[in-house]
């Protein structure tokens, strides 16, 4: 006949297994606990503030950042510029710079007004860098997603032949400051649109 200690000690190994998947059941309905990247221990991130604003959360067995969180200036840009791989803006911009370009050839055979063809040169020199700079934009952006990379690294690269051509062609360097200036018109313009239909979304979803 077994004794009383056996019994007990059967019964505590039996229900191991049970309170073991009843904890594993409960903390799998819950996003709080999370397992650590560096101990690989289950446990809730503890959030790092600086005054009052989330910096990261941490691990609280290793200290190791689980995750960064971004400042406000960071959600900014974040809200004011997004990377849509789409070729519409650059066939509009296309579109008008080849209109302003039919208005200066017209203008100069006489059947339209001089004054127009002045405007039309304007509005050419203006429109067709831009157009370009898109083209250039949408290209790299696209080619960065097919190949599953970062495009920021595509971006580096660039800055940096252009670098290495501007020290060993003295004269393409103010081409080269010219491209970087249309690029950064052509960002500005992008993200003032993509901000301002962001809030229109934003309001009408309130």
């Amino acid at each position: 006949m077994p004794s009383f200690s056996s019994r007990s000690r059967r019964l505590r190994q039996s229900s191991k297994p049970n309170q073991t998947g009843f904890v594993n059941s409960v903390l799998s309905g819950h996003h709080a606990t999370v397992n650590c990247l560096e101990c690989n221990r289950l446990m809730a991130p503890r959030v790092v503030t600086y005054y009052g604003q989330p910096l990261r959360s941490i691990c609280p067995f290793c200290g190791a950042t689980f995750a960064k969180f971004p400042s406000g200036l960071q959600r900014l840009l974040q809200r004011f510029h997004t990377r849509k791989l789409s070729f519409t803006v650059f066939f509009r911009l296309l579109i008008i710079a080849i209109g302003f370009a039919v208005i200066g050839y017209l203008s100069s055979w006489e059947f339209l007004p001089r004054s127009l063809g002045r405007f039309a040169i304007f509005g050419t020199i203006v429109f067709a860098p831009l157009a370009l700079a898109e083209l250039i934009f949408q290209c790299v952006e696209i080619i960065a997603a097919k190949f599953s990379h970062q495009s920021n690294h595509y971006w580096a690269a660039i800055v940096l032949l252009a670098i290495f051509i501007a020290n060993q062609v003295q004269e393409a360097t103010a081409y080269l400051v010219m491209f970087f200036i249309v690029m950064l018109i052509r960002w500005l313009i992008s993200g003032l649109a993509q901000f301002r239909e962001a809030s229109q979304e934003t309001h009408f979803n309130n």
